[in-house]
């Protein structure tokens, strides 16, 4: 080698250098594998299922809970027992036993009964104000079955057998589960009050149809809605009830519908749960996770729908929790376009919309606005991330659009709404279209009305576009 190749050379070295230093590091980084005290986990998982049950079973295996990441397996700092008996102790290396398996489906059985319990007493609360319920769902169950909480309730997974070599052919990890509980049941209420702080109950998804007080809206629009509706305070003493359970958090997602509409709940494939009326009929929804200190009192931030119209034929809704909207909160207001209907046409981002026809004499541009006041009347962490969500509705055949004196016949889909964007990705390539156009859903709603499901921003109008 000559002086004169040696930075060559050291120039294609330096890849492979570098490749090693970070398979060293990564392989460093992957945790404790093999480095736990095995024995010392074992004695804890026999010392806990001793004292807990009576018993003498003893580990006959443990597994380490680990996951593949680069270059190699990360632990996650647990183990998983196997005892004699063919139950499950969990082991936290830093926090000693999680709990076991053994008492898995009665415990589940108990949660669910509690759960039935409550929700049927909502039922009757709900019946007292004046509202009959037409079904309870829970988890996409039926409250009147068993198995809405099987599979949800401290669940952990772990490997049957490792992934390895058989016959000269990779095999795949078979994996299990199982729910752990720490505290034992025998069938008192103490054991929910042992167990709460470590239990995770996931979060449960309760859907509730009903009829009457306040929830008998034409087409399941509702409008000119109470300040508080009658189904409120019975699922709100429902949710209080249940609060100790889960150690005050408040993790039970409530969603009112009106009695008839179905709604797709995510990961439920039932055919009997999912169908084509996904968007109908939703009157309220109570989600535990905005603005909520877990106290006893508060259970969470309630979704009201209402529906109220702001001209032109459009009518808004709020789409977030803890967000009321009323007439006033929100204005639209007829603006100069700032781009043109043979722009959009030429910027290529109509092009998926060629089904539809446009009425270039309805072309007219709108801003769809907060009222200044807004934001500083709602909640903290709305105000934080400066926009909410909300619903749109367009109904072409109000004669507020003005549409007939324009000598414009509104039929099917057109003339119809969409709403106008600057596409960020025209600042760095030129081929890119300089607006994105975002259509109205041609699935309409029950009444007809076309709708989409766009952002408002504290900041920053809407722009929606009519042709």
């Amino acid at each position: 080698m000559t002086y004169a190749t040696a930075p060559i050379l050291r120039r294609k070295l330096a890849p492979l250098v570098l490749l090693v230093m970070v398979t060293v590091l990564a392989l460093v980084g992957c945790g404790n594998l093999g480095e736990f005290d095995e024995e010392g986990v074992a004695r804890q998982a026999e010392r806990y299922y001793a004292e807990k049950y009576g018993d003498d079973a003893h580990v006959v295996d443990v597994w380490e809970d680990r996951s593949y990441v680069l270059f190699g397996y990360q632990s996650s700092g647990r183990a998983f027992c196997t005892m004699s008996d063919g139950q499950t102790v969990l082991v936290d290396f830093e926090d000693g036993v999680v709990g076991d398996n053994r008492q898995q489906d009665e415990v589940t059985a108990a949660y669910e009964q509690r759960f039935r319990e409550e929700l049927e007493g909502c039922c009757e609360r709900l019946g007292d104000a004046g509202c009959d319920v037409a079904s309870v769902t829970v988890n996409g169950v039926p409250l009147e079955e068993d198995g809405f909480f099987e599979g949800c309730i401290s669940t952990y997974y772990w490997p049957e057998d490792p992934a390895g070599e058989k016959n000269g052919e990779l095999e795949t990890t078979v994996e299990q589960s199982a729910s752990f509980f720490y505290a034992r049941y025998t069938g008192d209420d103490s054991f929910f009050e042992q167990e709460a702080s470590r239990v995770s109950l996931g979060v449960p998804y309760v859907k509730i149809e009903l009829s009457g007080a306040d929830a008998d809206y034409a087409d399941g629009f509702p409008t000119d809605v109470p300040e508080t509706p009658a189904w409120v305070a019975p699922i709100e003493g429902a949710c209080r009830a249940l609060l100790p359970l889960m150690d005050g958090e408040t993790e039970t997602r409530v969603v009112v519908y009106q009695a008839g509409c179905r709604d797709g709940v995510p990961g439920i494939t039932d055919d009997a749960v999912v169908t084509s009326d996904a968007e109908n009929g939703k009157l309220g929804e109570l989600s535990p996770f905005d603005d909520s200190d877990t106290g006893a009192d508060d259970i969470g931030s309630w979704l009201i729908v209402e529906w109220f119209p702001v001209g032109k034929g459009v009518y808004v809704t709020s789409d977030e929790c803890g967000v009321r909207l009323r007439t006033g909160d929100v204005e639209l207001e007829t603006v100069e376009s700032p781009v043109s209907l043979e722009e959009l046409q030429e910027s290529g981002s109509l092009e998926r919309f060629d089904e539809r026809e446009f009425a270039p004499g309805a072309f007219e541009a709108y801003s769809l606005a907060v009222a200044p006041d807004l934001f500083a009347r709602l909640p903290e962490s709305v105000r934080d991330k400066g926009w909410f969500n909300i619903r749109l509705a367009y109904d072409n055949q109000d004669p507020q659009t003005g549409l007939a004196e324009l000598g414009v016949t509104p039929g099917g889909l057109a003339p119809t709404l969409y709403r106008v964007e600057k596409n960020p990705a025209a600042e760095d390539v030129d081929s890119a279209p300089p607006y994105e156009v975002i259509a109205m859903r041609t699935e309409t709603l029950a009444n007809g009305f076309q709708y989409s499901e766009p952002e408002l921003f504290a900041d920053a109008p809407t722009l929606l576009v009519r042709m």
